[in-house]
């Protein structure tokens, strides 16, 4: 076994070795290729490319279609810059030796290719996000739910001009639905590229809970997506949220685990 940096010219390899699970990682695939294959490096096996490891965003990921032996790589995490491991629980826990480890969570991992659901409320637009006013109203809706405490800026103009920055920079893209002019439900993407999304920021008021309005607002973002040849990736930890993606047609690729280190 060799291990190598990758390069974009080894892509049609990397392809290769994710076949017909592509699908399943195209949000990782597409890491690869904005971040141009930096700090991307590949074990190779009689000439074969036979699994790689990214170490981009201050984050490790590693994917083998097949269980191999990752003492290869041991070398060289001392070169590597992160604070987190995350990928597959079953190919991330093989890295566990060679950390101290300071968290370790589970959640999900699921890709949506074919929405199995048709809305409740048709005539209900879903609208997209694009002026500072609806920027402000998305910040005070998730300020009313208590699962966004914390990961939002205290002050109100900090987000606005948070938000402005990432839409006008990114092909990111948040979406709502309204009734009465106030904002009730919302879904937001982030690293959208050519062949995914990864959904976050799902917000639901919570008077307005249980009546449909968040899967309203999935399947409308799901459709936009899917239209222009983007899979829908969700990440989830909890069983309500599990049967709505499931509902919604999710296919559920993995147990996702995130390992911290100290």
């Amino acid at each position: 076994m060799e291990i190598k940096p990758l390069t974009i010219s080894n892509h049609k390899e990397v392809l290769k070795l994710f076949g017909d699970d592509s699908e399943n990682y195209y949000f990782l695939i597409n890491d690869l290729v904005t971040q141009n294959y930096e700090n991307v490096y590949g074990e190779y096996e009689n000439d074969q490319l036979v699994s790689i490891l990214l170490n981009q965003f201050n984050n490790v990921t590693y994917y083998s279609p097949i269980d191999r032996d990752v003492a290869v790589y041991k070398e060289l995490f001392p070169q590597l810059i992160f604070q987190k491991l995350s990928g597959p629980s079953k190919l991330m826990t093989k890295f566990k030796s060679f950390i101290h480890t300071k968290e370790d969570t589970l959640s999900y991992m699921g890709v949506v290719k074919k929405i199995a659901a048709t809305r409740r409320y048709p005539d209900l637009e879903i609208s997209k996000v694009e002026t500072e006013e609806e920027i402000g109203q998305q910040y005070d809706l998730l300020l009313l739910a208590e699962e966004f405490t914390g990961s939002v800026p205290e002050n109100k103009s900090d987000y606005i001009k948070m938000e402005k920055e990432r839409l006008r920079l990114t092909s990111d893209r948040t979406v709502y639905l309204s009734l009465d002019h106030r904002m009730v439900a919302t879904a937001a993407t982030i690293k959208e590229g050519e062949k995914s999304a990864i959904i976050i920021g799902v917000c639901t008021d919570p008077s307005d809970r249980g009546k449909g309005y968040g899967t309203e607002v999935l399947i409308g973002l799901f459709k936009q997506l899917l239209s222009e040849g983007k899979f829908p990736y969700v990440f989830y930890n909890n069983p309500a949220a599990r049967r709505v993606y499931k509902n919604l047609g999710m296919t559920e690729v993995c147990e996702w685990r995130v390992i911290t280190r100290k």
